[in-house]
Order: structure tokens, then sequence, then C-alpha cells
């Protein structure tokens, strides 16, 4: 059994049981419980079970209704991690979108900064595929707004659609905005969820600029899921803080914009 297959037998099973231990999962699926306490460890961090003493348990329709404006506590915690550099970023992606592009704009926390910053802009249509985005550039005058539908991911407000890809080749948009959980020099872009994985990778298809938007914690880090190479026409926009060896070997393999501190480019 794959690694992604492993872990949906176990949210299947959850849902089914409610509450399940540790060695009774390794039983189930014949595998050791250094394993399940691995697959665990990141379904809770994707805020898909609840981790409890022993094994796991599922995650109560009840805690995702109590969220306010579709952001879950965990994505507002992972929101306010590095928001000045956040910020920072989205004001510099956002001096890139133009009177009367179409912009793709992908999920995330720097994502929704990006997105705040569009406020003044003239002629744009934005396709987004995240609620708490839609709901951002909703009634911004200047703006029109697209919501891919789909299926709600909470931990990110995501919407994930299984025919998204054919609602995205009749796009062609001039400019993509990406979020990303980790970027290596060697590895590329990767994130910790298969199906928004699966998003990105058709994102990417849908443009004819990409730009990618991490902050420099994110750089020099690889997560379970690999979403593509460091591609030569992309662009990544980070803040000031990245190491300068590493951003001198991202040079080497695409354009890289830091958006510093304070202002300035």
């Amino acid at each position: 059994m794959q690694v992604n297959e492993r872990r949906e037998e176990i949210l299947e099973l959850l849902k089914q049981k409610h509450k399940i231990s540790i060695p009774d999962l390794a039983e189930l699926l014949q595998v050791s419980e250094i394993t399940v306490r691995r697959d665990l460890d990141l379904l809770d961090h994707n805020n898909q079970i609840v981790r409890i003493r022993g094994g796991a348990k599922w995650l109560d329709d009840e805690k995702i209704e109590k969220n306010t404006n579709f952001l879950n506590s965990r994505f507002q915690k992972q929101a306010a991690v590095n928001q000045e550099k956040k910020v920072t970023i989205g004001k510099l992606a956002a001096s890139l979108v133009h009177e009367d592009d179409t912009i793709l704009i992908d999920a995330g926390s720097t994502a929704l900064e990006f997105a705040k910053q569009l406020k003044g802009k003239s002629g744009i249509t934005a396709v987004v595929t995240a609620v708490n985005i839609a709901e951002e550039l909703e009634g911004i005058e200047g703006i029109n707004t697209i919501l891919s539908g789909g299926a709600f991911r909470s931990r990110t407000t995501t919407l994930i659609n299984p025919f998204m890809d054919r609602m995205l080749m009749q796009i062609y948009a001039d400019k993509v905005f990406l979020g990303i959980s980790a970027l290596s020099i060697e590895k590329g872009f990767s994130g910790n969820d298969i199906l928004e994985a699966q998003v990105k990778q058709q994102l990417l298809e849908s443009g004819k600029q990409i730009y990618w938007l991490l902050d420099s914690s994110k750089v020099g880090k690889i997560s379970t899921i690999r979403i593509s190479p460091i591609r030569e026409e992309h662009t990544i926009i980070t803040d000031d803080g990245i190491d300068p060896v590493v951003k001198t070997q991202l040079e080497n393999k695409c354009n890289v914009l830091l958006a510093k501190l304070g202002g300035g480019t």
C-alpha cells in the first residue's frame, strides 16, 4: 500500500469508527506503530483529524462549523506566522498586476496577503481557488472574481474540484500566483496535501507567467508531496531574510524577486 493510500485508509477508518488506537491501526494496516504515528501526526497537522493520547479521532463537523468567516483556527495561526514578511511579499506581487490582467490566485496565507493588496486595480479578472480570498476580493470595484468551485477544505479554505482541469482548459491567464509550503534547490516545490498539490499542478499549466509566493522560512524545506521542479520561466517572490547563498543558487535556476521589509525590492 502506497503512503497516500494508507493515509486515505486511515481517514476512512476514523470516519467509520470516530476514534481508533495506534495499535489497532497498525494491525489493520499491517505497518509499524511508528509509521502510524507519523501518518497521524501529518494528518493532524493538516487538520484532517484530531490527535489524542494513544491514537486519533475524527475531526468533528461541529469543530468546522465553529470557525468564523470560513477560516479555522489553524489557518489563522498559520497566517500570523511571519505576517510582516507575507504582507511585504503580497505588496510586491500586487505591483506586478496590470490593468486588464486575468490572474489565477492559489490558496495560502501569503496569497491572501497578496489579494488584500489588489485594491485600487482596475479591469482585473481574478480566478481563485480559496473561499477566503474570494471573500477578500468580493465587492472590490475593478475586480471581477470567479470562484473555481468544488469540495471545501477547511484547513486552507481551499476548494478541491475534480473537474478543475476542464475549467482551466478554458483559461489562459496572464499571471498565476501560487502559495507553497516548501522549496528545495534539489527537490523543487512541495506540499503536504496530495489533492491541493494537484490543484497547483493544474494552475501551473494555465498561465503565461508563474509566480511562487513564499516567505524565506519555507526555503530549504521539503514537504511530503512533490509539486514541481524549479523551472527557468518561474519567478519566486520571497523576502530579504533568505540566505544569500541560497538566493544565488535559485537565481541560477529561475527569476527571484526580493521583497524588503520596510519597502523596496
